[in-house]
């Protein structure tokens, strides 16, 4: 084996620890809540507990049957690409992860969304190393970081709209969720380099501010706000970046 090819198996290695250890946490902060949920939670849960509790089982066992079904044929077609796959995986649980259901144990959840982070950093830096471009690959780990961060989690509310700004904020949640998965499935498909493409960025300023506008006298989301604002700010770089190479 050359130094290089070993320096491959290493970032590897590493990725799929630190992916794996992101499933096996947050599957068992989820499985938490469902258990507290089914010990006692639904004698006075809501239509979105229901909701919540429902979307989190389907993203459970959605995402392991996904990654098994693609691990199979990742084997069977001796296809060394399981990242992009991993990552759609991941995409299927975290929609499980974005509602705050009872029980909900943010430490492990943020523990576990860093596993992904640090994933992404090993194989932004296997890709500068290999192939160049790192001021490109590391704007777009900065940008589908950001973007990760600003998806809004569905909690409940009294705000006096709470019918129109509830079934917003699912839509929101599990639409900027499913943009992630694209973006960090193409993230690990190719040499970590986004096309920074308005749709996505569309869909989080837009759905951002809806989620923010309507719950703004009752609570203004900070985090989700703060993170919206890097997000359109490592977008705008990551659109000079990229204009920039192609001269």
């Amino acid at each position: 084996m050359t130094e290089n090819s070993k320096k491959t198996a290493d970032f590897s290695k590493f990725k799929f620890i630190f992916l794996a250890l992101y499933f096996v946490i947050l599957t068992i902060e989820r499985v938490i809540s469902v258990v507290k949920f089914c010990m006692g939670g639904h004698k006075t849960a809501d239509q979105l507990e229901y909701y919540m509790i429902m979307l989190t089982l389907f993203a459970i066992f959605g995402s392991y049957i996904y990654a098994v079904i693609r691990f199979m044929g990742v084997v069977k077609n001796h296809d060394s690409d399981i990242f992009s796959e991993l990552a759609i995986a991941a995409g299927i649980l975290l929609l499980g992860g974005m509602v705050h259901t009872e029980g909900s144990i943010l430490p492990m959840q943020f523990a576990s969304y860093g596993m992904i982070l640090i994933a992404m950093a090993f194989h932004t830096a296997e890709s500068a190393k290999n192939f160049g471009g790192a001021a490109m690959k590391w704007v777009t780990f900065g940008y589908i970081t950001a973007y990760s961060m600003a998806i809004p989690v569905v909690y409940h509310t009294n705000i006096e709209l709470a019918n129109v700004f509830i079934p917003i904020e699912c839509i929101v949640s599990a639409g900027m969720v499913g943009m992630f998965t694209i973006m960090l499935s193409k993230f690990f498909a190719t040499r970590a380099e986004s096309r920074f493409s308005p749709i996505p960025f569309i869909v989080a300023v837009l759905g951002d501010a809806a989620v923010l506008i309507l719950r703004w006298e009752e609570e203004v989301n900070t985090f989700v706000l703060i993170f919206l604002c890097v997000t359109i700010i490592m977008w705008v770089i990551g659109r000079a970046v990229r204009g920039k190479s192609k001269k």
